[in-house]
């Protein structure tokens, strides 16, 4: 028999005010974050086991899933058999069939990636040979002629059109995976955060003889702690999963698995309806992907909106605060495939926050998706730096995540 744990559980309308109750068992799987991924994650592992979901904000979503811009991506830009590749691709499946299956609100409006000089004319023909090694195979090549055709507002002298991408209402999913995950039997305890983590001898979990698993030290509002263990842990703590990483004893700076932050901020137009844009609309990116470039978004509403900018943060302080100093440039990024944009049009709609293993000037960093035996942690699996495409990923991730575990 486990131990008996009292500790802090969400009312189950996700209100603020929590209520109390009793474990009377340790749970097989213990889940760190509740973002898109991390809620994935438990829909896919809920039915093979007892598990709990250990989140330390008041609700979920409430960081990364939902600062951003709610696109579903091809797999278009990432090294050919990466797991960003890979999961993506696979990923974009899946959130196309759920949406088709559960009613989950998904237009496949398609994206265009506008080249504005030869030089990214260049650009795009390595994306377009690119591609097919992800399993993209059905990117078009589009003349300045033919861009102008399909978007009379956007300007520049050449395109590729990749018809798979689309827009997810991404809070629509996040509340499939976790209805998945509750009627599977899955608990949720938010404003629980984890501040401290210990392996365990194999008695100390499912009895004698039992498995090795883990102890984890949970804080919540009130500042009381509880202690949990489990048999298996999935760090999916976003913007703090290095931190946890370390709670375990890994050396995340010299495994060069410390992140940084990127903010990003993101604009509505005055009168952007009077554009028409029909599509998805970026720029040819920066080769380093520290950003895919300020685009153009068409929400599930047809209402348009631009970014996200981004700029590492000095800082890691969870600030979702505007800075006005960043529309100029904004516009000007965006005029030069939008002429009709300028900066007195722009009004700041939110800030997001990206967790990156990439450094500044340094190649793009895949996705860190591990199981840690190896370095003496059984079943401890921890996703780093899963920025986009996350959101898009976040289906095959969870399946990956499952096959690591089996």
């Amino acid at each position: 028999m486990g131990l008996n744990v009292r500790n802090l559980r969400q009312a189950g309308n996700d209100r603020a005010k929590a209520v109390y109750f009793v474990i009377m068992s340790d749970y097989q799987t213990a889940i760190i974050g509740a973002g898109v991924v991390g809620l994935a994650v438990t829909a896919e592992l809920a039915p093979r086991g007892s598990t709990l979901v250990l989140e330390k904000a008041w609700k979920f979503g409430q960081a990364a899933s939902s600062h951003n811009s709610e696109v579903v991506h091809a797999g278009i830009y990432y090294a050919p058999g990466s797991l960003k590749a890979r999961l993506c691709v696979q990923g974009n499946r899946l959130i196309r069939q759920l949406a088709r299956d559960c009613g989950i609100s998904y237009a496949q409006v398609g994206k265009f990636i506008v080249a504005a000089s030869e030089e990214e004319v260049e650009y795009l023909h390595w994306l377009k040979e690119n591609a097919p090694a992800n399993g993209v195979t059905d990117l078009r090549w589009v003349s300045s002629d033919g861009l102008r055709k399909q978007e009379p507002s956007v300007r520049g002298q050449a395109g590729l059109f990749s018809p798979t991408s689309g827009i997810v209402d991404s809070h629509a999913l996040m509340v499939h995976f976790k209805t998945i995950a509750e009627q599977s039997g899955a608990d949720f305890v938010f404003n629980a955060e984890v501040v401290d983590a210990k392996r365990l001898p194999p008695t100390s979990v499912g009895g004698p003889g039992g498995v090795s698993g883990y102890e984890l030290t949970v804080r919540d509002a009130d500042g009381a702690l509880t202690r949990i263990t489990a048999e298996k842990v999935v760090n999916c703590a976003g913007l703090y999963a290095d931190r946890v990483a370390a709670m375990f004893g890994m050396d995340v700076q010299a495994l060069g698995l410390d992140l940084l932050w990127a903010k990003g901020y993101y604009f509505s137009l005055e009168g952007g309806h009077k554009l028409g844009i029909r599509h998805l609309v970026y720029p040819v990116p920066e080769k380093s992907l520290k950003s895919l470039g300020v685009h153009a978004t068409v929400d599930l509403s047809g209402a348009v909106r631009f970014g996200p900018t981004a700029e590492y943060m000095e800082q890691k302080i969870e600030d979702y605060s505007f800075s006005d100093a960043a529309t100029t440039p904004v516009a000007e990024s965006i005029s030069r495939y939008l002429p009709p944009v300028d900066a007195s049009r722009l009004n700041p709609m939110m800030a997001g926050i990206r967790s990156k293993l990439t450094r500044p000037d340094q190649p793009p960093r895949d996705f860190y998706i591990r199981e840690e035996s190896d370095r003496g942690l059984p079943g401890l699996v921890n996703l780093i730096g899963i920025e986009s495409p996350g959101l898009t990923a976040s289906p095959a991730i969870a399946k990956y995540v499952a096959e690591l575990l089996r």
